[in-house]
């Protein structure tokens, strides 16, 4: 579509929008104050009517007093005297006090004596049934009053029905009955009201209707008038909303206003249009025709693909400086397909780079498995081509991050890619494998030059001193050949030569790895190494006396190396602290056994000895940590460490206690046992100690020895 057309569009739904705005706002002000003024004017006429039918109530119950405190009416309530009746229930006597039924009713329920006015026998029959049934007259009353007049609907007809207690005019007795009077509320008295208020009445009952109706203002015609109806619901004598009032105002008309706001509307339209019209006519002459010039000229650009074009535009305005910016533009694009060829070249630098950076390990700063698996696809398809491939695995590093951190082991693989990076030659390709590999390809070189560079990476590796475990690394190599064509078979044979390698040197390696892990023991916390060596003694002599097999005996003598193993992972300054440990450190202290089974499941040469490295702190009692184990739920080796563990300490001296002779400790396992310790191994300790004597000296025993010289 053209701008043209849209400009048209948008100034004509412009001028509707303003049109719709300009009614509505008319239309919510002006109807909402009609709206307003009109239930206004309702609730007054409510009102008015609701005083008046109160008047009448008020008028019935003044009547009503002076009757039923009246000495002749309680007196005939007793005798009945017809004299009463002949002077008194009478046409005549009814009429002067406009009502239309009197009814006298003695304590009994008893009809005494009634009188009726303008009522045919039918209604005065149906009323003194309904007053009978519904016991109108002591009914309405409460102990607080005396006299009551109500609204009631019978059988459609309203009534002011008004019952009070007849007593003597003094009141200074009791009650001997109850007087009703009844008034119809008929055409003449809604007249009268709608003589006062304006205002046209109608009561009845009320059904479901009501409750649709009431609150609601409707307009209904009567006889080619405009009339406003409203509802609402009024209390009949129990106060329930039974009856219905409806009431009928002539609405006010509003005629010429509206009429007024149609001939403004109107007005104000054409004026609208003739606007637009002008509008039109110069929007099209000053911005339409031109924008028109500058798509054509943009059309032109684009199908001669020419950028040295131009267009002149008359004017100093913004389609003036759009014209400029146009040719500006063109001559910017025509100079920098100038500089394309140039950029391109700076763009596949840079590509380069990205490329490097997504084929590098960003630990080691060597290339990664992706880079060499590039390398294996070149090297793959050249036939030719002869390489060696190298394979290297850390030993241990899992132990190094379970034990130490992942820091420390991240640490460790830069220490080990720095040393094949130095001993490599820089036509070399290493990378680093996932986890704790590295691959290594080699060109023209021999195998026994492959061999040297194998003993020389080792020999330097094994020279680093930084870490709290040694590090050592298996490796294992292959030749590419006419059976090994490709690099991955190559590889996978560098691979298996490599685990051959690990599995020839495991001995030597799990010796080397609890060497290291007890030394570090030993630098980190107070348990010195002839504290280590108590341990292994006597473990090894309650073993015996206990006749442990073999294995349970290698078991023991590992489990008393190594039981404290977790305390590598706990503060020093809490290990070391000479005074009582506070009850946030205890806490961490505790924490150790599990320490030393997460080391323990993660080094293979102690896995079989990390669940007792786990209980070595459970008591028999189940009072222990961490798990609260108790009696044979302990494993047996655990509750013999227990046992020899706890008989050291209390023998020798630590940096917040001083040692106790062998008689305290003894009497210690005795009391304790059952409780702290196993009862058969405290007593098989003891045992021996009386049959064989201990193993090892004690610190009391040095220190005599010392005094003595």
């Amino acid at each position: 579509m053209k701008l043209k057309y849209k400009t048209i569009i948008i100034a004509l739904c412009s001028a509707a929008v303003l049109l719709g705005i300009t009614y509505g706002i008319f239309y919510w002000v002006f109807y909402g104050y009609v709206d307003t003024a009109q239930r206004s004017q309702v609730d007054k006429d409510f009102e008015m009517v609701e005083t008046i039918i109160e008047n009448e109530k008020e008028n019935l119950n003044s009547i009503l007093k002076d009757w039923a405190y009246w000495d002749d009416t309680f007196n005939f309530i007793n005798d009945r005297n017809p004299n009463y009746v002949t002077a008194n229930l009478n046409d005549e006597s009814l009429e002067n006090l406009n009502l239309n039924m009197m009814l006298f009713v003695n304590q009994t329920g008893e009809v005494v004596g009634y009188g009726d006015f303008a009522l045919t026998e039918e209604q005065s029959a149906m009323l003194m049934e309904k007053i009978s049934q519904n016991n109108f007259y002591t009914g309405l009353l409460t102990e607080d009053e005396d006299v009551k007049t109500n609204l009631m609907i019978l059988d459609g007809q309203p009534y002011l029905i008004a019952s009070g207690r007849v007593n003597n005019s003094s009141r200074n007795t009791v009650s001997n009955g109850s007087m009703v009077m009844i008034k119809t509320v008929d055409d003449e008295m809604t007249a009268y009201i709608s003589e006062l208020t304006g205002v046209n009445v109608e009561l009845r009952e009320a059904g479901t209707v009501a409750v649709i109706l009431e609150n609601q203002i409707l307009k209904r015609e009567f006889d080619g008038k405009p009339y406003l109806t409203a509802s609402r619901l009024q209390p009949d004598g129990y106060g329930e909303g039974t009856i219905l009032m409806t009431i009928s105002r002539v609405e006010e008309n509003y005629a010429f206003v509206k009429n007024q706001f149609n001939l403004f509307m109107a007005s104000f339209v054409v004026l609208l249009l003739l606007i637009l019209g002008i509008d039109y006519f110069l929007v099209n002459r000053y911005f339409l025709k031109r924008i028109e010039k500058l798509i054509t000229f943009t059309k032109e650009v684009g199908l001669k693909r020419d950028t040295t074009l131009s267009i002149k535009m008359d004017g100093k305005d913004e389609l003036k400086t759009l014209a400029v910016s146009i040719n500006q533009m063109l001559r910017e694009i025509d100079q920098a397909n100038q500089n394309i060829k140039s950029n391109i070249t700076k763009r596949k630098v840079n590509e380069e780079e990205i490329r490097f950076l997504s084929y590098s390990d960003p630990l080691t700063r060597l290339k990664n498995r992706d880079y060499m698996k590039m390398q294996f696809e070149v090297l793959g398809q050249q036939q030719e081509s002869h390489y060696f491939i190298i394979m290297c695995d850390i030993n241990g590093l899992k132990l190094t991050n379970d034990a130490f951190g992942h820091q420390e082991g991240d640490q460790m693989l830069i220490a080990v890619s720095n040393v094949l990076r130095r001993m490599c030659r820089p036509i070399d390709m290493i990378s680093r494998w996932p986890g704790d590999e590295f691959v290594i390809v080699l060109k023209d070189i021999n195998q026994e030059g492959v061999c040297r560079l194998i003993r020389d990476i080792t020999d330097e590796i094994e020279k680093i001193r930084d870490f709290h475990l040694n590090i050592s690394v298996a490796m294992g190599y292959a030749e590419s050949n006419e059976e090994l064509k490709s690099p991955e078979e190559v590889l996978n044979l560098a691979e298996n030569r490599m685990y051959r390698n690990k599995l020839m040197e495991s001995t030597s390696s799990r010796n080397a790895t609890i060497r290291s892990l007890a030394r570090t023991l030993h630098e980190k916390s107070t348990e010195t190494e002839a504290h280590t060596m108590r341990i292994s003694q006597l473990s090894k002599a309650l073993g015996s006396h206990l006749k442990l097999r073999k294995d349970q005996l290698d078991e023991l003598e590992l489990l008393s190396l190594l039981h404290d193993i977790g305390k590598i992972g706990i503060p020093e300054y809490i290990l070391n602290k000479p005074a009582k440990l506070n009850n946030e450190e205890w806490e961490i202290i505790k924490t150790h056994p599990e320490i030393g089974y997460r080391i323990a499941k993660s080094t293979p040469v102690l896995e079989h000895i990390a669940e007792y490295i786990l209980a070595h702190h459970e008591k028999f009692d189940g009072t222990g940590y961490p798990n609260g184990l108790k009696g044979k739920e302990i494993p047996y080796l655990g509750r013999m460490i227990n046992v020899v563990d706890s008989f050291d300490v209390m023998t020798h001296s630590r940096s917040y206690k001083k040692a106790s002779d062998l008689s305290y400790a003894i009497s210690e396992l005795k009391a304790c046992s059952g409780t702290q310790f196993d009862p058969e191994i405290a007593s098989a300790f003891l045992k021996m100690i009386e049959d064989e004597g201990l193993p090892v000296r004690l610190e009391i025993s040095v220190l005599m020895d010392n005094q003595r010289n």
